[in-house]
């Protein structure tokens, strides 16, 4: 057994865990369908990637006064790419307050995957939180956003998480165990001590992988892909502005 107190998180990775893999088996697949509806040639994200350190900037340049706030080299921002976004769809406090609670999110998240054994959390829980920190970046900065704060195609993550689930629901057949056989592990760190290990916690890890993954590739396929195509249609003329359409009824 997997010597776990969280009696739901037991029941999803060490009793029933054939039902979870199978799980996480419809939520790539349904991904998978989601991400084809939207995307007409590749699901892989075509937005180029902004440099993480030439977005950054000092703290002191955020409260310096700018001169021509339309010129996108003038502008200051909170977030990676919000020097990209116009203006008049900017929100300052937005910004800031995400940029607060961003990390603390996900450091949130690691908490709850890695303690969810024993305590309320587990891979699903981590997983969404995780997700909830992307959705927020995505409703502040837009797609350009999503697609610096995390520069990995949402499918290798889906598929590693599902791989990693795979690998250990089969890796106790090759030790005569049964599959998904959990194991108990007292990690001897000398003088640090010893930190308890259940194998059945990389199991969550393929969870937790699959859950953000699958919050990933939402966003690019009904948020920032959807975007970009109402972008080349509104360019090529396609789509009139509001006031012209009301204009012409």
């Amino acid at each position: 057994g997997g010597h776990g107190e969280n009696v739901v998180n037991v029941i999803l990775v060490d009793i029933r865990g054939w039902d979870t893999l199978g799980e996480l088996s419809v939520i790539l697949a349904a991904a998978t369908g989601v991400a084809s509806l939207v995307f007409l040639s590749t699901r892989v994200d075509t937005l180029p990637k902004l440099s993480r350190r030439a977005a950054r900037v000092r703290v002191h340049d955020y409260i310096r006064r700018v001169d021509d706030p339309n010129d996108p080299a003038e502008r200051r921002t909170w977030l990676l790419a919000g020097k990209n976004l116009d203006p008049s769809r900017r929100s300052i406090l937005l910004e800031v307050v995400v940029r607060l609670i961003f990390h603390a999110l996900i450091l949130l998240s690691f908490y709850l995957l890695l303690t969810g054994h024993n305590t309320p959390g587990g891979g699903f829980a981590g997983g969404l939180v995780a997700g909830l920190a992307l959705v927020a970046r995505y409703l502040t900065g837009g797609r350009d956003e999503l697609g610096a704060t995390v520069p990995v195609d949402a499918g290798k993550i889906l598929g590693a998480g599902l791989a990693l689930a795979a690998t250990m629901a089969i890796l106790p057949l090759f030790f005569g165990q049964a599959a998904l056989a959990s194991a108990w592990i007292d990690l001897d760190l000398g003088p640090l001590g010893t930190v308890p290990i259940v194998t059945s916690t990389f199991f969550d890890i393929g969870v937790y992988l699959v859950v953000f993954g699958l919050v990933l590739d939402v966003l690019r396929s009904l948020g920032a892909e959807v975007d970009r195509q109402e972008e080349e249609d509104f360019a090529a003329g396609a789509i009139r502005p509001t006031s012209e359409a009301g204009d012409a009824r």
